[in-house]
């Protein structure tokens, strides 16, 4: 597990270490500054790329000067140029300012004025004639602390380096990119690569954040772990080394029964796909058991294509013997995944009905709702109703249906959406980067690829979220795995081939690889 920190969480961390455990901040900015020189001197060639360090007056900027002056000691031609006043430098800035002239780098200074006369000529024109110079850029602007927008000169000055051609590497976050979400503050550097330290930010990791950031790496700079717990950030991600050590245990000794029953409640007369990759992906990820509620003309289909499940009908009627048997297999399943391909139907509806009935007598019964059936309970006001044992998996067309937002409004607060969910529920937002959250915590999911962007992907992972809760894992804990182990199933299938081909399918092929790579 790797936490994500927020911006407030971030600068607790290090105020920890500073003020409390006693690190000085001028040792961790060391660190920090050859985290950022090496990356550079990784890549670069110190007889003919030059470096220009642009830094704001705060401790990033610092940051940005002390790497500079690492390069000009490793013989690279650096220049610094400083966005600000000299008299609102922090402390630490000013520190390492005079260390970099004491070492003959050359430091040049825009106190921001607009006016011609404090600037001999146009800034702007300095500024693209210097950026030109140079071949790599070092942004160290703006840190996490920004949250207003980037307008005036410094707008410019960051137009002017995207548009310079030139490779620039952030330090810590792109300048003009939240911390928090990774909203676009008026104008924003769009870095080839992002050193940050300590933590990944959640602004890397969100969009559009994520595409200004580039290639994100993360430099242990000596944070302690006593000051990182403390904290207890509130997100965090699976790592691929360790993924496998959350995966439910197998005992040697054991039965079918060991690893629960999975109710699968989908599947409308022409939607049979939708039930055989939520019940297949469910015995893929270990259940013991799979039983099908799916619509008569789908029986011969799934008895055929997944004989290992056990299937009962419903008609469109729903007769008391089909609701009886709904009720039987709700009773004596460890989970229940109900929606896939469902429709919205009257019989449809009538299946909801009964299961939450039967559901809200067994609390701790845990139950996936997808597709149809959030699309049913969209339009009955009961999703800020439901309780810890379900979880939610919608897309953001079906959270714009269950939340009354446009779809642009989830799209730019996604993180306060997923965690708004007032009863308790595990809410999986599915999008290019999907979040869960069950309202106390947060996973930003960062496995997968465009290959998901297909018919039945949900489906797939309906199910693999109720195999893992039929052995017993909690909501949040399941979904979160879920979702991870789903994207890297794509990953898997796209060493060999291109996501344009992966199909629904293809996920559920590729289920036992990845979980043969990470086995515990």
């Amino acid at each position: 597990m790797e936490y994500i920190v927020d911006a407030k969480e971030a600068k607790e961390i290090d105020r920890i270490s500073i003020q409390e455990i006693g690190i000085p901040s001028m040792v961790l900015m060391e660190k920090a500054s050859m985290a950022v020189a090496s990356c550079i001197m990784a890549e670069a060639d110190s007889l003919t790329d030059r470096v220009l360090a642009v830094c704001g007056t705060g401790n990033n900027g610092g940051d940005g000067v002390a790497a500079a002056r690492l390069l000009k000691e490793s013989d690279f031609d650096v220049s610094v140029l400083v966005l600000g006043q000299k008299e609102r430098c922090t402390e630490e800035m000013r520190q390492q300012i005079k260390i970099a002239e004491q070492l003959n780098v050359p430091v040049f200074w825009d106190n921001l004025a607009e006016d011609a006369e404090n600037n001999g000529v146009s800034k702007m024109t300095i500024t693209e004639t210097r950026l030109r110079e140079y071949s790599i850029i070092v942004d160290a602007i703006f840190g996490i602390g920004l949250a207003r927008p980037v307008t005036g000169k410094i707008a410019r000055y960051i137009q002017a380096m995207n548009q310079s051609g030139r490779d620039i590497v952030a330090v810590d976050i792109p300048s003009g990119i939240h911390a928090d979400n990774g909203k676009v503050l008026g104008q924003a550097v769009h870095a080839r690569v992002t050193v940050t330290f300590g933590n990944t930010k959640r602004g890397l990791l969100l969009y559009p954040g994520m595409e200004y950031a580039g290639q994100v790496i993360v430099a242990d700079i000596g944070f302690p772990q006593k000051a990182v717990a403390e904290v207890s950030p509130k997100a965090f991600t699976f790592k691929k080394e360790t993924v496998g050590n959350y995966l439910p245990d197998r005992k040697r000794r054991s039965h079918k029964g060991s690893y629960g029953k999975t109710l699968v409640i989908a599947g409308s007369p022409d939607m049979s796909g939708a039930c055989y990759l939520a019940a297949k992906a469910a015995y893929r990820m270990g259940c013991g058991l799979v039983q099908v509620v799916t619509a008569s003309e789908n029986a011969v289909v799934i008895r055929t294509k997944l004989p290992e499940a056990i299937v009962t009908t419903w008609s469109e009627a729903v007769t008391q013997d089909e609701e009886e048997a709904l009720v039987a297999g709700i009773q004596s399943a460890a989970a229940v995944v109900i929606g896939p391909g469902l429709g919205q139907s009257e019989g449809a509806n009538r299946l909801v009905d009964i299961t939450l009935r039967e559901l809200s007598k067994m609390p701790n019964k845990p139950v996936v709702i997808d597709a149809d059936g959030l699309n049913i309970l969209s339009g009955r006001g009961e999703y800020h109703t439901l309780g810890k044992q379900f979880v939610l998996t919608p897309h953001m067309r079906e959270m714009s249906r269950l939340t009354g937002k446009e779809i642009d409004e989830i799209s730019e607060n996604m993180i306060e959406t997923v965690t708004g969910q007032q009863g308790g529920a595990t809410v999986v937002l599915k999008d290019a980067r999907t979040l869960v959250s069950d309202g106390a915590s947060l996973y930003i999911n960062t496995s997968g690829n465009s290959g998901l962007a297909t018919g039945g992907s949900g489906d797939v992972l309906s199910g693999i979220i109720g195999g893992l809760l039929a052995q017993g894992m909690i909501p949040f804990q399941a979904a979160s795995l879920g979702v991870c182990l789903h994207g890297l199933a794509a990953e898997q299938y796209t060493e060999k081939f291109l996501p344009h081909s992966m199909l629904a399918g293809d996920i559920l092929e590729m289920l036992p690889e990845v979980l043969a790579s990470i086995k515990k």
